[in-house]
């Protein structure tokens, strides 16, 4: 009886465990049947040959931006800026110890004294031995040795001169001044360390100039972009919409991030004195379009095809502006073209399609749209 007793027990706690695991795995179920949002990269189709406004990443930078550092080894004894600072040009902004300098400027400073006084010397035995020779009283070889030795302080005394003006620039090149007018973006020593020749101590950014934006132009719009360019750029850290830019350099090298580093400058805008250089910004082009092709133009890895047709991912905006939804349509593509893949039927100007993952995309599905590659 006391075994059947403790067999029911065990049997009664066994169908607890297995009922707790269920409700455990049925919640799982519950929290893992909840919609996860897949991030989608996306291209925008273009009518060919017609004009392309094109928005590109940026990040501002400044017109003139200098790496100062001293011209002699020393240790800091004065740090007269932070991160921030607003200086003029001319402004002592760090300073050594010219303690050692300043010994050896005195010690040219005596040692071109003591040139001067030979010279001084030198001069008058040289005028006194002109004066016997011209009156017979000195021989040609006095005359000689004494043109010699004022000849030889005169070099003394010019060498003596360079020397101070050295020990006296070393003394001066202790201060380190501002060269332009600007802002510190970077101090890099702090008091009482000691800093080499040449080693960047402070980063000052020139704001005498219009600030610019460096952005990344992929190789189909490259061809289109000169100097003077006109372009349109916008800060999301501002509130002012759109200051007008021009183009400045275009890269003839792409870089590793796979396309061309083309510099636009702005122009102008109320705001233009909050731009600080690290920014980010987008920066708009309007591309006149000289294809020969006459339908849409999408990149070539928009479109996919499986046993049943070519098709490609249309990403329909929702009411949230980064979610949108998926569908598929069947396309008939045409040409294809420096700009592009010609799409001859499927895709309307202006639409947004999916380029890449298109093989684990479905009709309906929604997808968090990711920046325009």
């Amino acid at each position: 009886m006391r075994h059947l007793k403790m067999r029911h027990n065990i049997l009664a706690v066994a169908v607890c465990v297995m009922a707790a695991g269920l409700a455990t795995g049925c919640g799982s179920e519950e929290e893992a049947a909840a919609p996860e949002i897949r991030p989608v990269r996306y291209a925008q189709a273009f009518l060919a040959g017609s004009s392309q406004t094109r928005t590109f990443p940026g990040v501002a930078r400044a017109a003139s931006e200098q790496n100062l550092a001293f011209r002699v080894s020393g240790t800091v004894t004065d740090v007269q800026v932070s991160v921030g600072s607003v200086v003029r040009r001319g402004q002592v902004i760090m300073q050594l110890d010219s303690g050692d300098l300043e010994l050896r400027r005195q010690q040219a400073e005596a040692g071109l004294a003591q040139a001067r006084a030979q010279s001084r010397n030198a001069k008058a035995n040289y005028e006194r031995i002109v004066a016997l020779y011209e009156n017979g009283s000195a021989s040609m070889s006095e005359m000689d040795a004494v043109r010699a030795s004022y000849e030889s302080t005169n070099a003394s005394q010019a060498s003596a001169e360079t020397a101070l003006r050295l020990a006296e620039q070393q003394v001066a090149y202790t201060r380190l001044l501002a060269p332009v007018n600007g802002s510190v973006s970077q101090v890099a020593v702090d008091l009482n360390e000691a800093v080499g020749a040449g080693q960047p101590v402070v980063v000052i950014i020139d704001t005498s100039g219009n600030p610019e934006v460096q952005v990344t132009v992929p190789e189909v719009f490259i061809g289109s972009l000169r100097r003077e360019y006109p372009a349109e750029v916008v800060f999301g850290a501002l509130r002012e919409g759109t200051f007008p830019a021009s183009v400045t350099e275009v890269g003839t090298a792409a870089t590793g991030a796979g396309g061309f580093p083309v510099i636009v400058r702005l122009d102008g805008g109320t705001n233009i004195t909050q731009i600080r250089p690290g920014m980010a910004a987008e920066v708009t082009f309007r591309i006149s379009g000289d294809s020969e092709a006459t339908g849409v133009l999408v990149p070539p890895h928009a479109v996919a095809q499986d046993h049943k047709s070519r098709f490609v991912y249309i990403l329909n905006q929702s009411d949230t502006l980064d979610i949108a939804i998926a569908e598929r349509r069947t396309v008939e593509i045409g040409a294809l073209t420096p700009d592009g893949l010609e799409i001859l039927g499927g895709v309307t100007d202006g639409e947004y399609v999916a380029t890449a993952g298109l093989q684990t995309l479905v009709t309906g599905q929604q997808v968090r749209l990711l920046e325009s590659r």
